[in-house]
């Protein structure tokens, strides 16, 4: 279910940006918060971060369990919460915005035409805020954590435009 619901988060994230001037995409709201090409970098950057703790996880031959995460921090936007890595704020092109968000993604495909939920089903994955988690749940993690961040653009454009 949720290998179909990033795909359909995925669509609309883009939706959410490529239409927009390529000065308005790098123009921050204010002094210390991130521009819409920080937050695209940020979901690339962070989707090929999990991905390749899954792919980690998947192929170490012992079995490791983890107990599901409860992701609702994700649904509440008025707590902010803080990024492990910053993206740069060197000005992006919306064609290397979508090619960024393009790589990651073909990375999490090939994971998922690898793997079932069946072959992970007793594996888990340390993930630097959550523990140890499914890695099956990192579908879920990609897809509100691009919701998440989607509300926050809709939030930019709404400030700078």
């Amino acid at each position: 279910m949720w290998e179909k619901k990033i795909m359909e988060v995925r669509e609309r994230l883009k939706e959410s940006f490529i239409h927009l001037p390529e000065e308005k995409l790098n123009e921050k709201p204010a002094a210390g918060e991130w521009s819409i090409a920080q937050i695209i970098l940020h979901l690339a950057g962070a989707e090929k971060r999990f991905i390749k703790l899954a792919w980690n996880a998947a192929e170490e031959e012992a079995e490791a369990t983890g107990e599901d995460i409860d992701l609702s921090v994700f649904e509440d936007t008025s707590k902010k919460l803080k990024a492990p890595i910053e993206p740069t704020d060197e000005p992006k092109s919306t064609e290397y915005l979508v090619q960024a968000l393009d790589e990651s993604r073909q990375e999490t495909l090939r994971f998922i035409n690898k793997y079932s939920k069946e072959d992970i089903g007793k594996k888990a994955m340390n993930h630097h805020r959550f523990g140890n988690m499914p890695i099956w749940q990192v579908f879920e993690l990609l897809g509100m954590h691009e919701s998440r961040h989607i509300f926050q653009i809709d939030e930019v454009k709404n400030r700078i435009l």
